[in-house]
């Protein structure tokens, strides 16, 4: 119902935009016609919904047309209430009448509410009312009359509206059902009427006529009643005063009391009484209850309408016998009943409330009567006459403590008072004679010296207050009587030895009650008038009468006296006062005497308690400034008196007399402003009361460490030693009550500083021995007390100034010099050092500009300079204390910590300004101290206001004239910016930069040339950057590139101008303040202009501005508000501009567009400054649409998830945060729910869909396990960019707020619990490794907020928080290492930067961990975060040792972090020697077993990743392959983990493990290839998982490999592969016909071989044809007529070359062109074999050319193709070379194996070219060859032209330097980069230039792979002895500086490291690739050991920096090495070739 109960207040709120809602809500409501039905039934959920829409009535004061529905359901239910009076209309759960009430009160309450905001509303309801009430009264007396009965009761409570007809017929009903007695007779009508004739027949003869008799309980009451009314007084005998008699005068001058009746006869009272007992027991309980809601019921409709005269008339006579009959009922004493106990009880209480229900029916009676009528004003003194006898009865009854009596006499007074008020006139004046008696009464019987009275003498207070202010105006003189007849009785004389004792007593409490009574009334009445009427009377008893001696009386006077003097008014508070003061020092006198062990004991409690009250209650109530400060002058006065004749009563001490006015000072002076010129004589009585405070020890201790405690005895007579007082003053325990101190620390905030003059204000010693007791000086006990307040004060100063040094300071300077020290460290240990004052918490009141007064003062003694410095530090360190203790305050009370900080840090800057250098250094000591503890000073931007502009303006008015001085200030001051500002930037660039913008913005606009001059000198020299700088050392914010990066976004330059640049504070603050400048002027101008043409016309404005904005007023509520301003027009419409612009940006991104960057940055920036120009307005409008603009401005960024969008997104946040700091914890809750957004949506950093992952997606399947996946169109490294910019704005905010704001804390916690959650949700991009460790470094920074004190309350969220994040770092490490490149200048040195600062922080953190672990054991076992007892981790789940295994965890995440470092340390710096690891100890096998174990029980998947990063490592592979074997259920879904048990010893073995193979995940194709070499001896599970692996991926994707699968049917016993084949060769055309011109390729023409696998290779070759034969057989009739028709075209082209052979050279090109005509293309689907997804659309028949070669003639033909999947019109060439007589398949397995590099290098970014050309052979030495497009050979290039590359590229290209020719050069480095990997794996050799081929922009191609691994020309002599061809023309090229040192031969070096790198991440897929065409027969298997070479080459053993080391010396082996030009010579004289 809760949630309903807040959903109906939203709706009430905003009914038109929640309108669906509230339809939902009353569709939930009982439908009319199954409330109409005969037997309605409702739900629990029916009631609430009707509920739910009654209140939305109650709360919505506007009716609209969508209330109409509600409307309707509440009167139809209304309607319906008769039917719920049965059970069966009520749900199960409302089975009691307590539940039914409760909903009808709740009901009838929102009915009544509703009823009263409508008038039409209250209408339709007063409409059923009557019908409702009258039908549940009539079934009061059924069987179910209990549901009724709840109803009438609610009805009690909130009535509805009724009409009048219904009202008359419902009371006629309540007094027929309920047996009401009603007038019988004339007679009786006529007691009730006497002086009317319209009512004189009996009502029951008309309206009743048919009616039985009234029941027994109706008739008995009236002959009991009448007997009571005769008896009415009969107990008010003994009245005080008079009483009696004057109360009987009353009733005989009321006259209206009648009393008939017999029964006061003879019987005498005791049969009176038994005969009332015997009447009030015949009624019932039930039919008293009956008669109270009777009642009620009335006095509601009595409220609501009036009724006719003659009920009204019935109406009071019922009221007036229950109110007769009230007197008799309660002087019946308990005895006199026949029940007793509970029963009576109930009986009381439901007779009372009864007769209090009459009061009220009666008192609502009246209301209607004419108010000069005759008849009207008998009725009101003779019911003024029944309540005040009613009320006199319930004072004097026995049951006068029940409750229910006490809300009665309360009702019946309250009635009384009401009448009075209401009529005035002879009632008032009858009244008030008749009050008097009554409110003697009860002060008789209240309690004298209870904090309450009780009830009843409060009702009689609250009624005289009323009558008194009513008659105050209208009729004074009786008022003046009635006020002064209680002031007399007080000095009353009683005759007490005529009275009994028990009489005695109560006259001082009557007394004592009365003059309680008369202050109060005072107090309320609050009038001059009054107070002078009352106060003399009570000063004279104080002064002559009998209150002059102690009594009880006497301290009750005071009280009173002091009561009316705080009223503050002059004259009483200047007597009263003057009373006091004499008081309090008499009391003094009698010290000591003989006579003060014989006073009373009221003597002390006047001393102790009444007079320090009176005088504290005097100093709060007084509020007028003349006045509280004569008072603070009179309190001080005393105080100063009291202190000097305590302390010479002979050394005793006087903190008894001076403790008690302590708070009354301490309230006096809470107003007082200290800074302001205090008079001299002021001055000197405080210094006065403090040097008193600090002789008698009453301050609070300042030590803070303070010894045990011991008893002192706090009594008069206590003597002691002073110096013992002074010491356990300082050091505590406190001796004293706890109130004087206090007391002592508010007084301390108004106590101006103690310097009286300013001139040797401490070298005067007169005054200072004036107050001290001269007795003591004498002797030597004025020495002995010297040493004593010597040592107190050394005490005081924490030990800086020892005892000897202090020998020349006497005793009372001592004395003096302690006071001070108490003051000034008391100001600052009560509320941290703010001094009374202003509101805000400025630099003038922080309480330094007090402690630093007293140094300014000159020639002061060393050793009181010494003192009062010592006395500043002491100071300053209590400061500390205080702000460090309410780091964890949130809310008001965290403002008010860093308002008091930044105010004393303020202070302590401006005082760096001072003439005096040693005030100066102090200050600068102090603001260092302040800032190295508190870091948030340096961003707060009051004190880089003072810092950077107070120099100016303070010097000027402190140093006088004095260059020298002035230039010492300057430096300083310049000394001080300047690293203010260098360890704000270090901490958070980002804000640092926004607040110096805003200083210059500022300068600017105070256009002051001086401020802006200096400002810019301190700028001028400050650079940050990610490169080395002066400015800071060690790990700071700053050296996090993410921060870096954001920082240069905050400061305004571009992102990739910045990176890895050094950026200058001066020149971006300077631009970017000119920008933020400009953007505020075009915003104000605007303004201007708008308000100065009068705002432009509605109708232009943009749609719905006019009449929406008039409605939007309407429903607000602003309609009685003024007009809407020209401000609130202009902001509305900019701010409807700049939410469509940004929202249409939005709209752009989401589309997939691209944002315009500028206009992006143009739009936010202006949106923020119209944003910030309205931050200090009060317009209370538009905030709807400002909170809207910031939100987008705080989203959009997010949404477009672009650098450019990110960089705009941090400048203008770090703009607001700057500008407008309240926006701080506004715009990071935005910031934190954008960031979540982007969680939830997988965006950047959170991209976790495989097809983000970078390599890992685009290596699949062929070197990654599984599915292919589309790539995104999105670049994931841009999001991820974008996060990164984020980031660094976190953490920049972070250190920020991570001192002062716990709100903004907990919002970064947010952030990161959500960052961390469960299941691990962050990108596996590689590209995302620096940013990732640097949200996972955000993380651990936050969790040690719980050390700083910040966030204690939040200790376990944050131990477990902690555990989140180590676990989220650990999952990094679940996925294979890879590499990344990006276009972004020095991405990857920041990347490593990144994890380096991460392992640098877990490194320092370990160690405080650890301790604080160790310390913190217990508390935390005790705090739930490790059950003791279970072992059990809410993160970890179970485990043996809790904390050590956390430690393992974190060593485990700090090695792989280094080694992560490490790895991007070389990808970073590929080039680099120096070797980072070698200082680092080595691991032992021990400790791998550890981290392999510790790995695995985290995460299996970091225990495989973890063998990949150490591949040689062979403890390490052995204790993970035990690990698997154990654990081979739970880690199926991980191909990594195959081959730690698919091994050939398993096969071998045939191991029970390999059954789990039909559960596993599915593994890479080079993995799979692997299990098809014969090692694995084709088992039979192995191979069912490699055919299952291959048959998941599409066939097309497989058909790479072809080469391979063919030679997998070598080792096909089984026949498994062949039907893998067959199955997939049915999938796919494009499989079948790769596979078949493989089959053909590899089929040769038999011949006797001699080697021992001849019979293998046989049956292999026996089993090609049939394969072959096989697959045709199973194509479809339309596959098989596409096969024939593409094998039929190539073998037409391919025959081309037999037909050729016999021609003569000269003919053979016209020959090809003859057979190219006769070819015809049968349709549209033949495509290029090498290439199929190039469709052939033509022959180019001129293009045939024959080629060279020893064979047969090779043809080079031009096809028309076009892309399969691209535009059909876009036909392009493509040459392809048809060979015969050659083996082509070693060109394919090198050109596999260079593809393969090709996509390893585009996976991880590099910019690295190769060309893989297509190459397929198609038969017996028959083969097809792709033409590399646009190419011609070195050779080519050699005939044609002179000189080397070098010339030919310039001659190409243009000269060197122009952007052509580098363009080309580095195309040339990029290749021959690519091309060098390649050769170094593949060894291909014969590299001379026919082989190498340049294409049209300069990019090398290698071809012709007819030697490589271990094979080479000349019969193997491996004359080529370089990895790879780096000849001296290439070197020309590579490196003009011709000796490795140019940045180009950098460059090439660094991308040959860099592939070979990546090449040797995926060594297992190459060498797989390699390894199963192993017995194909090819040349470069022919010899050595080619597998084991090429493993060698990669060098796997080798860490990543020894490979790149590896790397270099390839390269610079092969630099110009000369067996590459003397191959290429012996291949120009053999071949022709040019060289």
């Amino acid at each position: 119902m809760e949630s309903m109960n807040e959903l109906v207040d939203m709706i009430a709120q905003n009914p038109g935009q929640f309108g669906d809602k509230l339809a939902w809500i009353c569709n939930r409501c009982p439908q009319p016609e199954s409330l109409l039905a005969g037997s309605p039934r409702v739900t629990r959920s029916h009631l609430n919904a009707v509920l739910a829409v009654a209140r939305f009535l109650a709360k919505s004061p506007d009716s609209s047309s969508s209330d109409n529905r509600a409307k309707s359901v509440i009167l139809e239910f209304l309607r319906a209430i008769p039917s719920s009076f049965n059970a069966s209309f009520w749900p199960q759960s409302f089975n009691t009448e307590s539940a039914i009430s409760s909903f009808y009160t709740d009901f009838l309450g929102h009915v009544s509410k509703s009823a009263q905001l409508s008038p039409d509303f209250s209408t339709e309801i007063a409409g059923f009312t009557g019908e409702v009430v009258i039908a549940s009264v009539g079934n009061n007396a059924g069987e179910e009359s209990g549901i009724s009965r709840a109803f009438l009761l609610a009805l009690s409570k909130n009535f509805p509206p009724i009409l009048p007809s219904d009202a008359d017929k419902l009371i006629t009903c309540l007094f027929d059902q309920f047996a009401i007695t009603l007038p019988a007779s004339p007679r009786e009508q006529i007691s009730v009427n006497s002086g009317t004739s319209s009512s004189q027949s009996s009502p029951l003869s008309v309206n009743h006529q048919h009616q039985q008799p009234n029941n027994n309980e109706g008739t008995s009451s009236s002959p009991v009643s009448n007997d009571a009314e005769n008896n009415v007084s009969s107990s008010s005998g003994s009245k005080a005063n008079g009483g009696s008699g004057m109360w009987r005068s009353g009733v005989d001058q009321f006259g209206s009391v009648n009393f008939d009746g017999g029964g006061g006869g003879g019987g005498g009272v005791g049969d009176l009484s038994r005969q009332q007992v015997a009447s009030f027991e015949e009624e019932s309980v039930e039919s008293l209850e009956k008669q109270e809601i009777a009642f009620k019921l009335i006095a509601h409709i009595l409220d609501k309408v009036q009724i006719d005269q003659k009920l009204l008339d019935q109406v009071r006579f019922v009221a007036k016998k229950q109110l007769q009959s009230l007197s008799a009922f309660l002087k019946l004493r308990k005895r006199d009943w026949n029940e007793q106990g509970p029963l009576l009880k109930a009986r009381v209480n439901a007779k009372l409330s009864v007769y209090q229900s009459a009061a009220r029916m009666k008192i609502k009676s009246l209301l209607s009567l004419d108010l000069d009528g005759k008849t009207s004003k008998r009725l009101v003194l003779e019911t003024l006459a029944l309540l005040i006898d009613a009320a006199e009865a319930c004072l004097l009854s026995v049951w006068r403590k029940l409750r229910v009596c006490e809300e009665l006499f309360s009702s019946l007074l309250s009635g009384i008072a009401q009448i009075a008020v209401t009529r005035g006139g002879q009632p008032l004046r009858v009244l008030l004679i008749r009050l008097k008696p009554l409110v003697l009464t009860a002060c008789a019987q209240a309690d004298a010296w209870g904090s309450s009275q009780g009830t009843m003498f409060e009702s009689v207070m609250k009624t005289s207050c009323e009558i008194i202010e009513s008659g105050w105006t209208k009729d004074r003189p009786p008022v003046d009587t009635f006020i002064m007849g209680l002031a007399t009785s007080i000095r009353e004389r009683y005759d007490y030895e005529e009275q009994v004792e028990k009489e005695k007593q109560a006259v001082p409490v009557v007394q004592l009650n009365i003059i309680r009574l008369l202050a109060d009334l005072n107090v309320a009445v609050n009038k001059s008038e009054a107070v002078d009427m009352i106060l003399p009377l009570f000063i004279e008893s104080l002064e002559e009468g009998d209150a002059s001696a102690p009594s009880l009386l006497r301290l009750r006077l005071l009280d009173a006296v002091s009561r009316l003097a705080s009223l503050g008014f002059e004259k009483s508070y200047r007597e009263t006062v003057v009373l006091m003061t004499r008081s309090y020092l008499s009391k003094l006198s009698s010290v000591g005497s003989a006579e003060s062990k014989t006073l009373a004991p009221e003597a002390t409690t006047e001393r102790v308690e009444t007079l320090p009250a009176g005088f504290l209650l005097i100093a709060s109530g007084l509020k007028s400034i003349k006045l509280r400060s004569d008072y603070r002058h009179r309190l001080l006065s005393l105080c100063s008196d009291v202190g000097l004749a305590a302390e010479s009563k002979s050394g005793r001490s006087g903190a008894d007399f001076l403790g008690p006015l302590l708070p009354a000072v301490g309230e006096i002076c809470s107003d007082f402003d200290p800074t302001v010129d205090v008079e001299p004589s002021v001055l000197k009585l405080f210094r006065n009361l403090w040097f008193y405070i600090a002789l008698f020890g009453l301050a609070p201790p300042i030590q803070k460490i303070q010894p045990p405690a011991k008893s002192v005895s706090t009594t008069l007579n206590s003597v002691g030693s002073m110096g013992t007082i002074a010491l356990q003053a300082v050091g505590g325990p406190y001796m004293w009550n706890t109130q004087w101190s206090s007391a002592v620390q508010r007084i301390a905030q108004g106590t101006p500083p103690l310097v009286v003059s300013s001139v040797k204000w401490l070298e005067d010693e007169l005054e200072l021995n004036a107050l001290h007791n001269p007795a003591s000086r004498q002797g030597s006990g004025n020495e002995k007390a010297a040493v004593s307040q010597r040592a107190a004060l050394s005490a005081a100063l924490g030990g800086r100034v020892d005892v000897p040094a202090m020998s020349t300071i006497s005793g009372v300077k001592a004395t003096y010099l302690l006071a001070v020290a108490f003051l000034e460290i008391i100001r600052f240990s009560s509320n941290g050092g703010i001094l009374n004052g202003a509101t805000d918490l400025t630099v003038s009141r922080s309480a330094f500009s007090c402690a630093f007064e007293y140094l300014k003062t000159p020639n002061l003694l060393p050793a009181v300079i010494h003192c009062l410095t010592a006395m500043v530090h002491r100071a300053f360190e209590t400061a500390v204390l205080w702000l460090e203790d309410r780091r964890s305050e949130t809310g008001n009370e965290a403002e008010i910590r860093e308002s008091t900080l930044f105010a004393h840090a303020c202070f302590l800057i401006r005082s760096m300004s001072h003439r005096e250098e040693h005030i100066r250094d102090i200050a600068v000591n102090l603001l260092t101290q302040l800032r190295d503890r508190f870091p948030q000073v340096l961003w707060n931007s009051s004190c880089l206001d003072s810092l950077v502009f107070s120099v100016h303006n303070e010097t000027t008015s402190s140093v006088v004239n004095d260059p020298a001085t002035l230039v010492n200030v300057r430096s300083l001051y310049q000394k001080i910016v300047r690293e203010w500002i260098i360890i704000s930037l270090s901490y958070a660039p980002c804000t640092s930069q926004g607040l110096l913008q805003e200083k210059l913005c500022k300068a600017n606009t105070w256009q002051r040339a001086q401020p802006t001059a200096d400002v810019v000198s301190l700028l001028s020299e400050i650079r940050i950057g990610t490169g080395k700088n002066d400015c800071w050392t060690g790990i700071q914010t700053a050296n996090i590139p993410a921060v870096m990066t954001a920082a240069a976004a905050a400061s305004g330059a571009s992102l990739k101008l910045a990176e890895g640049v050094n950026l200058e504070v001066l020149s971006t603050a300077i631009v970017s303040a000119t920008v933020k400048c400009n953007h505020a002027g075009e915003i104000a101008g605007m303004r201007r202009l708008y308000n100065s043409i009068g705002g432009f016309q509605m109708g232009s404005g943009p749609t719905g501005f006019g009449l929406g904005s008039g409605l939007q007023r309407l429903i607000s509520g602003a309609f009685s508000q003024p007009p809407e301003t020209e401000d609130d027009s202009f902001n509305e419409m900019l701010l409807n501009k700049f939410v469509r612009l940004l929202q249409q940006f939005v709209n752009i991104a989401e589309k997939g567009g691209e944002v315009d960057k500028s206009q992006f940055r143009e739009t936010c920036s202006q949106a923020t400054a119209l944003l910030l120009s309205n931050m200090g307005s009060d317009l209370k409008s538009n905030v709807e649409g400002f909170s809207q603009l910031l939100r987008l401005l705080c989203w959009c960024p997010a949404y477009i998830s672009t650098p450019d969008a990110m960089e705009t997104g941090v400048f203008i946040w770090t703009w607001l945060v700057s500008a407008a700091p309240q926006l701080g914890s506004v715009v990071l809750a935005e910031l934190v729910d954008a960031w979540l957004w982007t969680i939830d949506t997988k965006r950047g950093l959170f991209a976790s869909e495989v097809r983000y992952s970078g390599p890992a997606a685009k290596l699949r399947p062929h070197l990654a396990p599984g599915e292919p996946e589309v790539l995104p169109k999105v670049d994931p490294v841009e999001q991820i960019m974008a996060h990164r910019l984020w980031l660094g704005f976190f953490i920049d905010r972070f250190e920020v707020v991570r001192h002062n704001s716990v709100e903004q804390l907990l919002l970064l916690g947010r952030m990161l619990q959500g960052t961390s959650k469960l299941p691990w949700n962050f990108s596996r991009h590689p590209a995302a490794t620096g940013t990732f460790f640097t949200l996972m470094l955000l993380g651990l920074k936050f969790c040690t907020c719980q050390c700083q004190g910040n966030l204690q309350n939040f200790k376990t969220g944050l131990q477990l928080l902690e555990n989140r994040i180590y676990r989220a770092s650990l999952g990094w490490f679940a996925y294979e290492p890879e590499w990344f490149d990006t276009n972004y200048m020095n991405f990857a040195q920041s990347e490593a930067q990144s994890v380096s600062v991460f392992v640098h922080y877990i490194l320092n953190e370990r160690g405080d961990t650890l301790q604080s672990d160790s310390k913190g054991r217990g508390c935390e076992n005790g705090n739930g975060v490790v059950d003791a007892n279970n072992q059990f981790h809410p993160v970890w789940g179970h485990m043996e040792n809790y904390a050590v295994g956390r430690e393992k965890r974190k060593q485990l995440l700090l090695m792989l972090c280094q080694h992560e470092a490490d790895r991007l340390e070389v990808w970073a710096q590929p080039t680099n020697t120096r070797e980072s690891t070698s200082s680092r100890p080595k691991i032992s096998s021990e400790k791998w077993i550890e981290y392999a174990r510790t790995a695995f029980a985290v995460d299996p998947r970091i225990a495989f990743s973890f063998a990949s990063r150490f591949p040689a490592n062979t403890s390490l592979k052995a204790e993970i392959t035990q690990l698997v074997q154990s654990h081979i259920l739970d880690i199926r879904t991980i191909p990594e983990a195959l081959p730690y048990f698919v091994t050939p010893k398993a096969v071998d073995e045939n191991s029970a493990l390999l059954q789990q193979l039909p559960h596993w995940a599915a593994c890479s194709i080079t993995q799979a290839l692997e299990f098809l070499t014969p090692a694995y001896k084709g088992h039979p599970r192995v191979m069912a998982y490699v055919l299952r692996v291959l048959e998941s991926y599409p066939p097309e994707r497989v058909t790479f490999f072809m080469p391979q699968l063919v030679q997998a049917l070598r080792y096909d016993e089984g026949r498994l592969v062949e039907g893998y084949l067959l199955r997939a060769a049915q999938r796919s055309d494009i499989f079948s016909h790769i596979l078949i011109w493989h089959i053909q390729g590899e089929t040769c023409i038999p011949e006797s071989s001699k080697d021992a696998g001849s019979a293998k290779n046989s049956s292999f070759q026996a089993l090609l044809p049939i394969v072959r034969e096989r697959i045709i057989n199973g194509f479809s009739p339309k596959a098989l007529d596409l096969f024939r028709r593409e094998f039929d075209f190539f073998d037409k082209v391919t025959s081309i070359s037999g037909v050729l052979f016999p021609l003569p050279k000269e003919e053979r090109r016209a020959g090809i062109r003859r057979e190219l005509e006769k070819i015809e293309i049968e349709g549209e689907e033949l495509y290029l074999p090498t290439a199929p997804n190039k469709l052939v659309r033509g022959i180019q028949v001129d293009s045939g050319i024959p080629l060279q070669s020893a064979a047969k003639v090779p043809i080079m033909i031009t096809f028309n193709v076009v892309d399969r999947f691209g535009d059909p019109n876009d036909v392009k060439p493509q040459a392809c070379i048809f060979k015969v007589g050659d083996d082509c398949r070693q060109d394919v397995l090198a050109l596999q194996v260079i593809s393969l590099l090709r996509d390893i290098f585009e996976a991880v970014g590099l910019n690295l070219y190769l060309f893989p050309y297509g190459v397929l052979p198609t038969g017996p030495e028959r083969g097809i060859i792709e033409v590399v497009p646009n190419t011609r050979s070195r050779s080519q290039m050699g005939e044609t032209t002179d000189g080397g590359l070098y010339e030919i590229f310039q001659q190409d290209y243009g000269p060197v330097g122009t952007q052509s020719f580098e363009s080309a050069r580095e195309h040339f480095i990029i290749s021959s980069a690519g091309y060098a990997v390649a050769s170094l794996l593949l060894q291909p050799k014969d590299r001379h230039n026919g082989n190498l081929l340049f294409d049209n922009v300069g990019r090398l191609v290698h071809i012709d792979f007819g030697f490589i691994l271990e094979t080479s020309p000349g019969g193997n002599m491996r004359f080529e002895s370089a990895h790879f061809k780096l000849s001296h023309e290439m070197t020309q090229l590579l490196d003009p500086s011709g000796v490795m040192k140019s940045e180009t031969w950098n460059l090439f070096v660094r991308l040959c490291v860099k592939g070979y790198l990546a090449a040797r991440r995926h060594t297992d897929g190459i060498i797989n690739t390699v390894l199963l065409m192993l017995d194909s027969g090819l040349p470069c298997f022919s010899r050595g050991d080619p597998i084991g070479n090429l493993r060698k080459r990669l060098h796997p053993e080798m860490s990543d920096r020894e490979a790149a080391h590896f790397m270099i010396r390839v390269c610079t082996d092969a630099y110009n090495k000369w067996t590459t030009a003397g191959y290429d010579l012996i291949q120009y004289l053999q071949q022709g070739i040019e060289k």
